[in-house]
Formats: C-alpha cells, sequence, structure tokens
C-alpha cells in the first residue's frame, strides 16, 4: 500500500498525537465530511485518508456533538439524564 494513504484508525492515532488529547473515528468522519480530508476507496470497499491532510489536522478540546449538548444544557439550566 502506498504511504500517503492511511486508514481512518491510523488517522485517529495521528491526530490523538497532534491534538494532545483522545479523538475517535467519529470525529475523523466529521472532518472527512466537511471536507478538510481527502478519501479515497479501494476495489472491496476499503476508506483511506490522505496522510499529509491527517498530519496537518487539529482537533480541540471540546468539540463534538456531546460537548456541544452540555453547553445547550448549562446555558438553559437544564439536564438531559
Amino acid at each position: 500500500m502506498n504511504s500517503n494513504w492511511i486508514t481512518p484508525e491510523e488517522a485517529v492515532t495521528i491526530i490523538s498525537k497532534h491534538s494532545h488529547h483522545q479523538v475517535n473515528v467519529t470525529h475523523v468522519r466529521t472532518l472527512v465530511n466537511r471536507g478538510k480530508i481527502a478519501t479515497r476507496y479501494l476495489e472491496g470497499g476499503t476508506e483511506l485518508l490522505k496522510r499529509s491532510d491527517v498530519e496537518s489536522t487539529r482537533v480541540a478540546v471540546g468539540t463534538g456533538s456531546g460537548q456541544r449538548r452540555n453547553r445547550v444544557e448549562q446555558r438553559d439550566g437544564k439536564s438531559l439524564q
């Protein structure tokens, strides 16, 4: 396999290391959907991500859909639990 393309799991490891906190595949999927990371698919449906895009990506602490819900709860003074 060409080393310019990596799996989403490898991307999680690289972005987590560069961002100094843990991210998950959902974070990576969001970045792909926003066009921040290029993708390609091999025959059989294997998804690969462009290594240079992944290595230049940082994710701030407190991002993601769970964090948004927490902010809404704090603003409204409500708890969803």
